[in-house]
């Protein structure tokens, strides 16, 4: 009885060993690269500002992607969701490239965040006055060289 216990119990070891090696739930599995869908990063896009900004004018703002082919504007059909100063915009990309407008009256900050890219600018914004106050001399002095040529 004992050789039949020790020789059932060798048995059921020995079964038990080849199905625990065969049945493996975690099990490496080989991944197309090429299916992967990337996250959009700080190094993938490049914001551009124009210079000068002024307080009473819109500024457009580009954006474009240092890859057009970035799996992620290829998934979402060149549409990508952006938080620009808090508020959330969808942003049409054509060829890796998008703009808007923005207008930098109540702050000079702008920033834009999409899943791992994060843009933040504090901007140099010239007044109305800025630009107001040199037209207003050009104006008087040519005004002011008319008169004397006619006198």
């Amino acid at each position: 009885m004992k050789r039949a216990l020790l020789l059932l119990t060798f048995c059921f070891s020995l079964f038990s060993n080849v199905f625990a090696k065969t049945y493996n739930p975690i099990e490496q599995v080989d991944v197309d690269e090429s299916i992967i869908i990337e996250r959009i990063g700080n190094e993938d896009i490049t914001v551009s500002i124009p210079s000068p900004i002024f307080s009473f004018m819109d500024a457009e703002i580009k954006l474009k992607f240092n890859n057009p082919g970035h799996t992620k504007l290829l998934l979402n059909k060149n549409r990508i969701e952006f938080i620009i100063n808090g508020e959330s915009r969808i942003l049409d990309f054509v060829n890796g490239e998008a703009s808007f407008k923005h207008r930098f009256d109540e702050s000079k900050t702008l920033t834009i965040y999409t899943e791992e890219f994060s843009y933040y600018k504090v901007a140099t914004v010239y007044p109305l006055w800025a630009v107001l106050t040199p037209l207003v001399v050009i104006v008087v002095y040519v005004l002011k060289r008319l008169l004397t040529k006619k006198s």
